[in-house]
C-alpha cells in the first residue's frame, strides 16, 4: 500500500457499497497479520480461498505484512481438489474455507511470500513461489507504466487468484488509487452499474475478455470516466487491438497491450499506446528494471530472428514447488526466466511473440505449431474463437459455435496454408469451448473429451 494515502479511499465493496480508507485499510490487515502469525507459527504457510472481496484483499496483505507464506486458491475449486493440495502443502492455517489446517509441515524459506497457480486454474499441485520484493517490484513497475496515480479506480474483471488480476490490486494500491471489489460478470448490467456509480477509470481483460467486449459493445456501455484498457494473458489478435486503439483514443484514453506469466509475478512488458496501431501485434518492451532476449540453441539471436523468449527481472520467481518440502527450496533461478514463449525482438526492442515452445505437433511426420494453426483457423471469414490440441498423428481443431459445413471449409484452408492433407486435421465444432477462471482457453479439459 501506498504510505502517506491515509483518508483516500483504497477499497470499495460492491456488495455493500462500503469505502474503505488506506488509513481503515492499514488497521485491518495490521490486525489481520496479527492474527495470521498467531497461527501459522514460525515457519508456517497459509491457504486462502480467494474472492473479490474485501476479506481476500485484508488477508492476502496481512499475510504478506506478517511474513507467512499464503497460497491464493480461487475459493470455488471441487471440494477433492481442495483436499488433494492441503495434503500436499499441510498449511497450517486455512482461512475462507471450511477446512482445518494441519500445522505439522517442515519449515518454509524465509524468503517465501506468496504461493499462485501456473494459470490460475483447477488445482494443479504446481504452485509458483514468490517472494515479497518481487511482488512489491511488479507492482511498481506496473503503477509507473501505466501512469497510475490516486483518483484511479480499477473493477475487479478478473479473479484475484489469478496473477494479472492479483497485480490490477496491488498496482492500483501502490499507485493509492481505488480498488472496485466486485464478483460480477464483465457482461452483467451490475459489473457496468458499478462502474458508472464509482467512475470506474480502467478495465483489465484477457483476449476473451476483449472478445465479450467486442460483441457488447465498450463504447456504449462503460461510464465515461473509463479511458484506460489494458490487455494480457495471452496474444489479442491484431484487428481487436486497433479496434479498442480506437474505442480508446474516440474516449481520450488509452491501450495498453501487455504480456506475462504467472512465473514473473504477474507482467514482463508493456506496449506503449503511442506505438499503436503501427505495431498491432507486439508487446512491447521489458518493464522498468527488466530486460528481454531473444535465445536458440543456447545463443543469442540478432534482431527479427526468432527464438525463446528469456526475461531477467526483480520479479521473477524462486521457482516451482509440488509438495511442502520443496518450500524450504531458496532461489533457483537467480532472477532469470526461461519463458516457454517463442517470439523475436525488432529493431527498436519490441517484442513479438509467435507462440509456444511446448505447443508444437506432428502430422504425418511433419512439425506443425498449435499455435500457428490456431491463427490460420481464425483468419478464415467469420472466424469463431478456436482452439487445437496434438493428437496421434493428427490435430484436433475445435470451434467454437460453428457448424459442419464451416469445419469442413475450416479443414480445407488448413490443408491449403500447410500442405499437409485434409485427413490431418480433425476439426470439430463445439458449442462453448472451456475456459479457466481467467478466461484462457483449458486446454486439459479439451485433451480430455
Amino acid at each position: 500500500m501506498r504510505a502517506g494515502a491515509g483518508g483516500a479511499v483504497a477499497l470499495i465493496d460492491g456488495a455493500s457499497g462500503a469505502r474503505i480508507t488506506y488509513a481503515e485499510l492499514a488497521e485491518q490487515v495490521g490486525a489481520a497479520a496479527e492474527r495470521l502469525r498467531a497461527d501459522a507459527g514460525p515457519g508456517g504457510i497459509a491457504f486462502l480461498f480467494a474472492g473479490n472481496d474485501v476479506t481476500t484483499v485484508v488477508e492476502l496483505l496481512g499475510a504478506l505484512m506478517a511474513g507467512v507464506p499464503v497460497a491464493l486458491i480461487d475459493r470455488r475449486l471441487d471440494g477433492a481438489l481442495v483436499d488433494g493440495l492441503i495434503e500436499r502443502y499441510r498449511p497450517e492455517v486455512v482461512r475462507g474455507a471450511a477446512r482445518a489446517g494441519t500445522p505439522d509441515g517442515p519449515p518454509v524459506h524465509p524468503d517465501l511470500a506468496l504461493l499462485l497457480s501456473t494459470s490460475g486454474s483447477t488445482g494443479s499441485p504446481k504452485l509458483v513461489r514468490l517472494t515479497r520484493a518481487a511482488v512489491e517490484a511488479n507492482a511498481r513497475a506496473i503503477a509507473a507504466t501505466l501512469e497510475l496515480r490516486p483518483g484511479d479506480v480499477a473493477p475487479t474483471s478478473l479473479p484475484i487468484h489469478y496473477s494479472f488480476g492479483l497485480s490490477v490490486v496491488t498496482s492500483h494500491l501502490a499507485a493509492g488509487a481505488t480498488v472496485l471489489l466486485t464478483d460480477a460478470g464483465l457482461v452483467t448490467d451490475e459489473f457496468w452499474r458499478l462502474c458508472r456509480e464509482h467512475g470506474a477509470t480502467s478495465l483489465a481483460g484477457v483476449p476473451y475478455s476483449f472478445q465479450m467486449l467486442r460483441r457488447l459493445d465498450l463504447g456504449k456501455v462503460a461510464p465515461p470516466s473509463l479511458r484506460t484498457l489494458t490487455q494480457a494473458g495471452g496474444r489479442l489478435e491484431p484487428a481487436l487491438v486497433r479496434h479498442f486503439h480506437d474505442v480508446a483514443r474516440a474516449r481520450d484514453g488509452r491501450l495498453f497491450v501487455m504480456y506475462g506469466q504467472t512465473e514473473a509475478t504477474a507482467r514482463i512488458a508493456v506496449l506503449p499506446p503511442g506505438e499503436l496501431p503501427a505495431r498491432a501485434g507486439a508487446v512491447g518492451r521489458a518493464l522498468p528494471g527488466g530486460e528481454l532476449r531473444i535465445v536458440r540453441d543456447g545463443a543469442a539471436v540478432a534482431a527479427g530472428e526468432v527464438g525463446e523468449v528469456i526475461y531477467r527481472g526483480p520479479n521473477v520467481m524462486m521457482g516451482y514447488a509440488e509438495g511442502r518440502a520443496e518450500l524450504a527450496r531458496g532461489d533457483d533461478l537467480g532472477g532469470e526466466l526461461a519463458t516457454g514463449d517463442l517470439g523475436y525482438l525488432d529493431g527498436d526492442g519490441f517484442l513479438w511473440i509467435t507462440g509456444r515452445s511446448k505447443r508444437i505437433a506432428k502430422v504425418f511426420g511433419l512439425r506443425v505449431s498449435l499455435d500457428e494453426l490456431e491463427a490460420m483457423a481464425r483468419a478464415q471469414p467469420d472466424a469463431p474463437a478456436v482452439a487445437a490440441i496434438a493428437g496421434a498423428d493428427r490435430v484436433t481443431i475445435f470451434l467454437e459455435g460453428a457448424d459442419e459445413a464451416a469445419a469442413a471449409a475450416c479443414r480445407q484452408a488448413l490443408s491449403a496454408r500447410t500442405g499437409i492433407h485434409p485427413s490431418g486435421f480433425v476439426v470439430t465444432p463445439i458449442a462453448v469451448l472451456p475456459r479457466l477462471p481467467s478466461g484462457k482457453l483449458d486446454y486439459r479439459a479439451l485433451e480430455g473429451a
